[in-house]
């Protein structure tokens, strides 16, 4: 039975400008937030983006590649431009796969906008203003 497509706010939260990929990086902020003390620490964007590895690798191969994502590539293709760019940003290799763990060591460049003040936390002000500043460049 094949996994269900998710698209993937992990690539989501990481890798391209798209406006389509910065909805996705908002929305993964407030669902990172696992003891829903309204703060997001990089431990917990960490873990919410490892948490979709396995809907990813729908082939479960122990990889995700442009090959988990076959029939979405036609009639999604911005969905497409997402997963390759987080994983070219994370391969690490350099084989056009990412593997769980090329993805925990990938870089995180949506925290490190959001958190603005260097603390390593990201609290609600600092959401919402990440947030705007993706909607003003939609």
């Amino acid at each position: 039975m094949k996994k269900p497509i998710i698209l993937f706010a992990v690539a989501l939260a990481a890798a391209s400008p798209a406006a389509a990929v910065q909805r996705d990086g908002a929305a993964m902020l407030d669902r990172a937030d696992a003891n829903g003390d309204g703060v997001v620490t990089r431990d917990e964007l960490a873990a919410a983006r490892l948490a979709n590895f396995d809907r990813m690798d729908r082939n479960d191969d122990g990889a995700v590649s442009r090959q988990d994502f076959g029939r979405i590539a036609r009639f999604r293709p911005e969905a497409i431009q997402r997963v390759e760019a987080l994983i070219a940003q994370g391969d690490s290799n350099g084989d056009g796969s990412l593997t769980r763990a090329e993805l925990a060591a990938a870089p995180m460049p949506l925290f490190d906008r959001a958190d603005a003040n260097g603390d390593g936390r990201i609290d609600a002000a600092e959401r919402d203003a990440i947030r705007a500043a993706m909607a003003a460049r939609r």
